[in-house]
């Protein structure tokens, strides 16, 4: 009798990678993750930009402004990208392509993994895009290339968790369309409860202590301080944390509900 073959011992890596891979393709034909991705938050960057200059910072210029608000625009396009991530795993999961993952010799881990590699890379996109598009406005680094490189980590560094979080969602959700509708709500007000538009102290009292617990208003915080100095340990670590707690709750819920199915 010939000898059973043996079969291929799954790589978390390997994997991972091929189902990055995949993903990347799938946004890069969807018109939707482009909307989301820079289109939207490039709209946002032009028109609010120009409504709240004279009014937030009058006298300043209209540079200035762009300066104070180009952080808060890549990180809103990150934010609401993440949507993208949600209905694609959902739709996954419903059309049955996870469950024929699953009957292959790949490692479980890896559909959520190539996931959230693809989505940081959409993320990077979305930072690099608004932030071309802010210099050629006016926005400008002073901190050299290592403030440079720390603007740019700290973004994906919110985005990484927040992924988590949408795919946990879309694992418990009956429908995209209820998915959707929940998050969108919640990431409206996260974006508008915030220092992107406005200072601490220009916001409401009721306002104040929401934007001070916002992880939001922390990625702004810290991508101002390292494009235009300042304090940008407690902005960093205020991000790192939120992330690590998205990753830790909502990576098992993820990994959790995948198991149940």
């Amino acid at each position: 009798m010939a000898a059973l073959e043996t079969p291929p011992r799954p790589s978390l890596w390997t994997d991972t990678l091929v189902l990055a891979g995949r993903q990347v393709r799938l946004m890069a034909r969807s018109p939707q993750t482009l909307v989301l991705t820079a289109i939207f938050p490039l709209i946002l960057l032009c028109l609010l930009s120009v409504s709240f200059a004279t009014v937030v910072m009058p006298g300043a210029g209209y540079a200035a402004y762009v300066d104070y608000t180009v952080p808060l625009f890549a990180t809103m396009g990150i934010t609401f990208a993440t949507l993208s991530t949600a209905i694609a795993a959902h739709a996954d999961r419903t059309s049955g392509f996870d469950d024929r993952l699953h009957t292959l010799p790949i490692s479980p881990l890896a559909p959520l993994a190539g996931r959230i590699l693809a989505d940081t890379i959409r993320n990077l996109a979305t930072v690099l895009v608004v932030t071309v598009a802010g210099v050629a406005l006016g926005f400008r680094f002073t901190e050299g290339l290592l403030g440079v490189a720390g603007y740019l980590l700290v973004p994906l560094v919110y985005g990484f968790g927040l992924a988590w979080l949408m795919v946990a969602v879309s694992m418990a959700a009956k429908s995209a369309e209820a998915a959707v509708s929940a998050l969108n709500a919640l990431l409206l007000v996260a974006s508008f409860l915030s220092t992107g538009f406005v200072t601490h102290d220009d916001l409401p009292g009721w306002a104040q202590p929401i934007a001070s617990a916002n992880p939001v208003s922390h990625v702004i915080g810290a991508m101002r301080g390292l494009a235009h100095g300042g304090e940008v340990a407690g902005d960093a670590l205020s991000t790192l944390a939120w992330s690590l707690g998205l990753t830790v709750v909502c990576g098992l819920a993820a990994v959790r509900f995948t198991a149940r199915r």
